[in-house]
């Protein structure tokens, strides 16, 4: 199984928690992958897709998946696997905060994907998120403005749910 870990960034945030969900995946995963330097036909050498995309501004995609975020809506992604992560201000924009997992998720979940990595609530403080369907965050959130300490066992405990939801091995909860 190949695991491809396709981030945008531009304060870095996101592709530091790209980094650390490597670590955890090991060699299941490849090298995290700037979204502007991936090409759509990539999408086929993957078993499973997982997208990082941070809430920017005030609940909008981070720039470079507004641009490349239809480039994944397209028949390679029919009945793969995905999972999405992201960071945001819960703070400082409780009433946004992982809109972007929700408008990405939006635009490519017409070409069938099969999600993975949903992740409960508990323990965030926001209001309203476009990136919660069914009382469940569509992927993993993590807030390093105000809860930088929470990142790393955030990330820990998403990768080892991610392996057991692709079989790769049980989570350690």
């Amino acid at each position: 199984m190949r695991i491809g870990i396709i981030y945008g960034s531009t304060m870095g945030n996101t592709q530091s928690v790209a980094e650390q969900i490597k670590e955890h995946l090991g060699d299941a995963a490849d090298d995290p992958i700037d979204v502007i330097d991936f090409k759509p036909e990539d999408i086929a050498k993957y078993d499973v897709l997982l997208l990082g995309i941070p809430t920017w501004h005030v609940g909008e995609m981070q720039d470079d998946w507004v641009d490349a975020a239809e480039t994944f809506n397209c028949p390679l992604l029919s009945g793969k696997k995905v999972g999405l992560f992201g960071c945001g201000d819960q703070a400082g924009y409780p009433d946004t905060f992982g809109d972007a997992l929700g408008l990405l998720w939006d635009i490519i979940e017409p070409a069938g994907p099969v999600l993975i990595g949903r992740w409960p609530t508990d323990g965030y403080n926001f209001d309203n998120s476009h990136g919660v369907r069914d009382g469940m965050l569509l992927g993993l959130m993590c807030d390093n403005d105000y809860e930088p300490e929470l990142t790393d066992e955030r990330v820990e405990r998403w990768c080892a749910q991610i392996k057991q939801e692709l079989g790769l091995e049980t989570a350690n909860t």
